[in-house]
C-alpha cells in the first residue's frame, strides 16, 4: 500500500502538462477504438448478403440418401405447414420405362441433344418438344448464354414444367433449384435428371412459389394431361384465361400449398446460390413471386431475369413488378440471341412475351 509521500509524488507527476497530453490521447484512442468497433458491428449485423454463416438452415434431412443402385436422384423439397420436408416424388427412371405417360423424347438446345422424358404427346409443350425438339428454345439459349457469362452463376428455374431450361443449366455443369406446383411436373424432371445423371446438380421443390406462405388455389386444364397454361387462380387472372382458352381448363380449383423465394434460405442446398439467374414462367402469378422475394433480391447476386410477360400486359400486376423491378435497379429488355434492346421507353402493354431483366 502506498504511504502519503508516495501519493503526493504520483499525483505531482500527473499534473505534470506533458502526462496529462499523453494520458489524454490514451483516453481519446480508446473512445475511437470503440467507436469505430460498434459501427462495425452495426454495419456486419445489417449486411444481409448470403455468407456461409448467415443463412440459416435446416437439417440433413433435406438431402436425399443414394438409392441402392448408386444412381443419383435430385433432392426433392416442399414447404408445408411450416417447415421444409422431403417430398418424395422423386423415383428412379426406370420407375417409368414402360410407362405411356412418360415417354423419352429427344430434347435440344445449345446445351447439347439429349433425351428426356416428356408428358404424353396430348400435353402441348411435350407435343412441340418431339416435332420441333424444344419448346421456347430461344429462351432457353438466351439463359444458357446468361449463365456462361460467369461459371459462378447459378439457375433458379420458376415454373420447370418438364425441365428444359433445368437440364440445360445442368448440362453445362450449373446447378439448378427447379420449382413447380404440378406434382406430375416434378416427377418428370426427376426422371430426367436421374437417366442423364445431373441429379446431383438439381434439387427439385413441389409447391405454389407466392408472396406468403398457406394454401392457394390452383386450376389444371380440364383433361388434367396438359401442363402448358396451369396456373394460380388470383388476381383476377382466371378471367384473362377464360377469354382466350374457354373450355380449356378445369372448372374447379385443387388447394396446393405456398412458398416464397426468401423462404429458400431456410435450405442447406441454397449456399451455392451465391449468384443466380432466375427463369421465371408462372402464367400471370410473376408478381406475387416478387412480392416474397424482398430478402431474396438483396442476399444474392441476382445476374439477371427472365420473365414472361404475355399474362401482365393490361393488369396491375405490370405496375407491380415494374415497380419492384425498378427498386432493385433492374432494366427490361427485348432479347435476342446474344443481344438485347431497352424497353425502358415503350409501354409495357407493348412488352414481348418473354422480357429479359438486366441489373442497371
Amino acid at each position: 500500500m502506498l504511504n502519503q509521500k508516495e501519493s503526493s509524488a504520483i499525483w505531482r507527476n500527473f499534473n505534470n502538462p506533458q502526462l496529462k497530453g499523453i494520458c489524454t490521447s490514451l483516453i481519446l484512442c480508446n473512445i475511437l477504438l470503440w467507436t469505430i468497433n460498434q459501427i462495425l458491428q452495426l454495419v456486419g449485423s445489417h449486411d444481409t448478403r448470403l455468407t456461409d454463416t448467415s443463412v440459416k438452415t435446416t437439417s440433413e434431412e433435406l438431402r436425399r440418401k443414394q438409392d441402392p443402385q448408386g444412381s443419383i436422384i435430385p433432392d426433392d423439397l416442399t414447404f408445408v405447414d411450416n417447415r421444409w420436408k422431403l417430398s418424395n416424388l422423386c423415383k428412379p427412371y426406370k420407375t417409368f420405362s414402360n410407362d405411356s405417360k412418360f415417354p423419352l423424347i429427344r430434347y435440344t438446345s445449345n446445351a447439347g441433344s439429349v433425351k428426356i422424358f416428356t408428358h404424353s404427346l396430348g400435353d402441348g409443350i411435350s407435343s412441340i418438344i418431339s416435332r420441333a425438339g424444344a419448346f421456347e428454345v430461344k429462351t432457353i439459349n438466351r439463359v444458357l448464354y446468361e449463365l456462361q457469362k460467369d461459371k459462378n452463376i447459378n439457375l433458379i428455374d420458376i415454373g420447370t414444367n418438364v425441365g428444359q431450361h433445368c437440364i440445360a443449366a445442368a448440362l453445362i455443369g450449373r446447378d439448378v433449384i427447379a420449382m413447380d406446383a404440378a406434382k406430375s411436373n416434378i416427377e418428370h424432371v426427376c426422371a430426367s435428371a436421374n437417366y442423364l445423371n445431373l441429379g446431383s446438380r438439381i434439387t427439385l421443390i413441389h409447391n405454389i412459389l407466392s408472396d406468403s406462405n398457406g394454401k392457394r388455389k390452383f386450376r389444371y386444364s380440364a383433361s388434367k394431361s396438359d401442363y402448358g397454361s396451369i396456373h394460380v387462380d388470383s388476381d383476377g387472372i382466371w378471367e384473362k384465361m377464360k377469354k382466350q382458352y374457354n373450355t380449356y381448363f378445369s372448372l374447379k380449383t385443387v388447394e396446393e400449398n405456398s412458398v416464397t423465394l426468401d423462404d429458400l434460405f431456410l435450405i442447406p442446398q441454397i449456399h451455392k446460390f451465391k449468384k443466380v439467374f432466375i427463369k421465371i414462367d408462372v402464367e400471370g402469378h410473376e408478381h406475387r413471386v416478387l412480392l416474397g422475394a424482398k430478402e431474396f433480391f438483396k442476399r444474392l447476386e441476382v445476374q439477371g431475369i427472365v420473365m414472361e410477360w404475355a399474362w401482365h400486359v393490361k393488369r396491375q400486376s405490370s405496375e407491380i413488378i415494374k415497380t419492384l423491378m425498378a427498386e432493385w435497379k433492374f432494366k427490361p429488355y427485348k432479347f435476342f440471341s446474344t443481344t438485347e434492346s431497352d424497353l425502358s421507353s415503350v409501354h409495357s402493354d407493348k412488352w414481348p412475351q418473354d422480357v429479359l431483366w438486366l441489373p442497371i
